[in-house]
């Protein structure tokens, strides 16, 4: 079984605190929040090129594909994003006279918890995706309870490929000036 090393604590720290803002904004706006950044990266993910080629003909042209394939990615997960807290805080609003202050406080702690912890999956699985940080951070993350079940969240989350982006990058023949 793994140890316990500062990497946990400080993750697990990190959680607790910033889970604490979800007593602030309740269960709907957290659950709303959540649903939008993971939804968001979910479907960004998956999404991406399609947008990237949408913004490429109707917008801005773009040189390359990674190009592409970043702002569709950032696109989809702002629209996706944008769309559920604005949703989330309809459903408050028209909630808010329910008289379950407590409950949907409570709840709402529950609920930012796993919100950062989820953006901390995708933020793993992200980082540990490219080989230069990788080799940087397995001397404080090698010995870890947290940062395997931060990847293994995250895959489930994240479709990304670095090896096929970087394949989808054409190489100039030039040196650079």
């Amino acid at each position: 079984m793994s140890q316990i090393v500062l990497f946990d604590i400080i993750s697990l720290v990190l959680v607790l605190i910033l889970g604490i803002k979800g007593i602030i904004n309740g269960f709907i706006k957290e659950f709303f929040g959540l649903l939008g950044i993971i939804g968001g990266v979910y479907f960004a993910s998956r999404y991406a090129q399609e947008a990237g080629a949408a913004i490429n003909t109707h917008i801005y042209t773009f040189g390359n594909q990674a190009s592409l394939y970043l702002f569709g990615f950032i696109t989809v997960l702002i629209v996706f994003w944008t769309a559920c807290i604005f949703l989330g805080y309809l459903i408050a609003h028209a909630l808010s006279l329910s008289g379950l202050g407590m409950l949907d406080r409570l709840a709402g702690f529950a609920i930012g918890c796993a919100k950062i912890f989820l953006v901390f999956s995708v933020l793993a699985i992200t980082l540990n995706s490219i080989e230069f940080i990788k080799t940087k951070i397995e001397p404080y993350v090698g010995n870890s309870t947290m940062f395997p079940l931060f990847l293994e969240t995250g895959r489930a989350i994240v479709k990304l490929d670095t090896k096929e982006m970087l394949n989808s990058i054409p190489l100039d023949k030039q040196p650079n000036p």
